[in-house]
């Protein structure tokens, strides 16, 4: 790994969070190294995820961070990995919420189908 990714992913555990949006700061480390964004955007998209509050709406956290990074991804290549993480935090911001599942399991889980 070069120096830019090799800090991304080898950064101290116990960062204070800046952004309650991006709680790790993972997205904007990632937008931070621009083309040296190594991917794979998917597994960067998970973990921010992952690490959003219970009570934050995946969609209104991407749709309030994607301005921030959207003038970086002018006339990047299609193929760089950031462009890509770009384009799945669109994908994100339109998606409509989950709803929870309520009730038993269904019949086929209770069968132990």
């Amino acid at each position: 790994m070069d120096g830019a990714a090799d800090a991304l992913f080898h950064g101290p555990m116990t960062q204070t969070a800046t952004n309650p949006l991006d709680p790790k700061s993972i997205l904007e480390q990632a937008f931070d190294m621009e083309d040296e964004f190594p991917g794979p955007a998917e597994d960067l998209l998970l973990s921010w995820l992952l690490s959003l509050g219970a009570d934050q709406p995946p969609a209104e956290a991407a749709q309030t961070l994607l301005p921030r990074y959207a003038a970086r991804m002018t006339g990047k290549s299609e193929a760089l990995p950031i462009v890509k993480l770009h384009k799945l935090l669109e994908q994100v911001a339109v998606s409509p919420p989950a709803t929870a599942r309520r009730g038993r399991l269904s019949g086929r889980m209770r069968r132990g189908a």
